[in-house]
C-alpha cells in the first residue's frame, strides 16, 4: 500500500430522517449532548468550534421538522446560550445514540462476520470534561467506544483487559491517596501507566430556596433524617467518598440517610434532580451544580486519571488521547471550566 494512504480510514456516521428530510446527525447529536452536560449553547458550540448562529440554526431546523422543542432557555436566556434540553430533546437524543451504536457494532463485524476493534475502548465514572476529549476524538476520525460504569467497575474491565483505558476517582481514606491502593487491589499496578487527568472539585449541592450549610452541617443533616439524598450508583467514586465522610457519622448509610439508595448514573442527573426539588442535596461537581444554578458548599479536591494497560499504549487511539490530554487545548479546557483546574503531583 502507498506509505501516503496508510493511514487513510473508513468513517461511518448515522443520519435520522423524519418524511424523508434530515433531522438530526452527528453534529446536532453532539450539540445536545453538549448542551445536556454545559447547561449552554454557546459553550456547546465553542466546544465543538461550529459558530453559534450555525449551531442554534440547526437546532430551529430539527425543531420546525419535528413539530416540537429540543431545547429551553435557562437561567441567563437564550440570548447569552443558556440551554437545557426538553423531555423530547432527552429522548430524541438518546434515539440517535442508540441507534448509532447498532450501527457501529454492525459495521463492526461486516469483514469476515468477524468484529474489528475500535481504535480505542474506554471504561469511565462520568465527567464533564470527558464528553468534550470523546467527542473530540471521534471528531478526528476515530472509533471510541466508551462505557460509563463508575470507577470501580472501569478498573474491574481494566484488569480483565475489555478495556483499553479507565477513567478513576477512586478516594482511599488511609493513604489519603486516589486510585494507587485499588490499582493493587485489582492486579494492575505493574501492567499500567497514567497517561494523564486533571483536578475536580467536589462540592454538596441544595435545591433551590435551603439555605447552603457548612459541609458538617450538612452531614448531620443527612444522618439525622432532616435532608434528603439523592445519591451516585454503587462502585462510583462520588459514593465512595460520600461513605467515606458519612462512616464517622453512622453504621449504616442505607437505613440513617433518607434517599440513599435513590440513585443517578451522571453528576448532571443529581443536580437536575435537586433543582428541581426531588432531593435536598447531593455531592457533585461544582460544574454541575454551576449549570443547574444551585447553591454550594465546597467538599474537596478529587484527582480524575487516565489509567492505561501499558500493553496498549502503542494503539493508535491510546497514542491519540495521550496527546490529547497533554495539549494545550486541554490545558485551556480545564483552565475555563469551573470546578477544574490542572492535575497537582
Amino acid at each position: 500500500m502507498d506509505n501516503s494512504l496508510r493511514d487513510v480510514r473508513e468513517r461511518v456516521q448515522l443520519l435520522l430522517e423524519l418524511d424523508g428530510k434530515p433531522l438530526i446527525d452527528w453534529e446536532l447529536a453532539s450539540i445536545l449532548r453538549l448542551i445536556e452536560e454545559w447547561g449552554s449553547l454557546l459553550k456547546a458550540s465553542r466546544l465543538l468550534g461550529v459558530p453559534y448562529s450555525r449551531a442554534w440554526e440547526r437546532i430551529s431546523r430539527a425543531e420546525r421538522l419535528a413539530g416540537f422543542k429540543l431545547v429551553v432557555a435557562r437561567r441567563g436566556g437564550a440570548e447569552r446560550g443558556g440551554m437545557r434540553l426538553t423531555e423530547e430533546g432527552k429522548q430524541l437524543l438518546k434515539r440517535y445514540l442508540e441507534a448509532e451504536r447498532r450501527v457501529m457494532d454492525a459495521y463492526r463485524t461486516v469483514s469476515g462476520g468477524e468484529p474489528e476493534a475500535p481504535d480505542l475502548t474506554l471504561a469511565h465514572s462520568h465527567d464533564v470534561l470527558l464528553t468534550v476529549i470523546l467527542d473530540r476524538l471521534r471528531s478526528e476520525g476515530l472509533d471510541v467506544e466508551d462505557a460509563c460504569i463508575g470507577s470501580g467497575l472501569a478498573l474491574a474491565s481494566l484488569s480483565l483487559g475489555e478495556c483499553d483505558v479507565a477513567a478513576s476517582h477512586l478516594y482511599d481514606p488511609e493513604t489519603g491517596e486516589y486510585n494507587q491502593s485499588f490499582l493493587k487491589a485489582y492486579w494492575l499496578t505493574d501492567r499500567v501507566e497514567v497517561i494523564g487527568g486533571y483536578m475536580r472539585e467536589l462540592v454538596f449541592a441544595y435545591r433551590p430556596g435551603l439555605k447552603p450549610l457548612s459541609m458538617e452541617e450538612t452531614l448531620m443533616g443527612l444522618v439525622e433524617g432532616r435532608l434528603r439524598l439523592i445519591n451516585r450508583n454503587r462502585g462510583s467514586g462520588t459514593r465512595v467518598y460520600l461513605d467515606y465522610l458519612l462512616k464517622p457519622l453512622c453504621e449504616d448509610p442505607s437505613r440513617s440517610v433518607r434517599g440513599y439508595e435513590v440513585v443517578a448514573y451522571t453528576h448532571s442527573e443529581t443536580a437536575r434532580a435537586v433543582a428541581s426539588g426531588r432531593a435536598d442535596v447531593c455531592l457533585t461537581l461544582r460544574h454541575s451544580a454551576e449549570v443547574y444554578g444551585l447553591k454550594a458548599t465546597h467538599v474537596t479536591w478529587e484527582r480524575y486519571e487516565y489509567i492505561a494497560l501499558k500493553d496498549r499504549l502503542k494503539r493508535r487511539g491510546v497514542r491519540h488521547l495521550r496527546d490529547l490530554l497533554k495539549s494545550d487545548w486541554l490545558l485551556e479546557l480545564v483552565g475555563s471550566t469551573p470546578g477544574y483546574r490542572p492535575l497537582s503531583h
